[in-house]
């Protein structure tokens, strides 16, 4: 059951990823998006869905890296998307692709977080 959910959901569902401004200058140097430490350490490339990202955001990231939140085309790599379940943490789904790297072919927006009170957001800072 569990399966057929996550087959009807997920091809409706946008794809972020979240990283620093460092990472997007190498990102326009390299043309694509370099793998993080957990990447390479489960061998795939993690990205998140629209419920994810500020908690990925405030998570795995300080002002100091003014990071930015992709949004992705999967249409490359659909097929090699890895659906993991909810878990008690993050209670959505959150989907791994397994591929070398995310490209910036692939990329449709690049958005700056905005940063008040000590916690990011989607809106302007203030």
């Amino acid at each position: 059951m569990l399966y057929v959910s996550l087959a009807s959901t997920k091809n409706a569902m946008r794809l972020f990823r979240v990283i620093s401004k460092t990472i997007w200058d190498q990102t326009q140097q390299l043309g694509y998006v370099p793998r993080c430490g957990n990447d390479h350490k489960l061998d795939c490339v993690h990205l998140n869905v629209e419920e994810a990202v500020l908690f990925i955001a405030n998570k795995y990231f300080v002002y100091a890296e003014a990071p930015l939140v992709l949004e992705i085309d999967d249409a490359l790599f659909n097929d090699r998307i890895e659906w993991l379940p909810p878990s008690d943490e993050q209670p959505w789904l959150q989907p791994r692709a397994h591929i070398d790297n995310l490209p910036q072919a692939a990329i449709i927006t690049a958005t700056p977080l905005s940063y008040r009170d000590g916690l990011f957001g989607l809106g302007e800072n203030r």
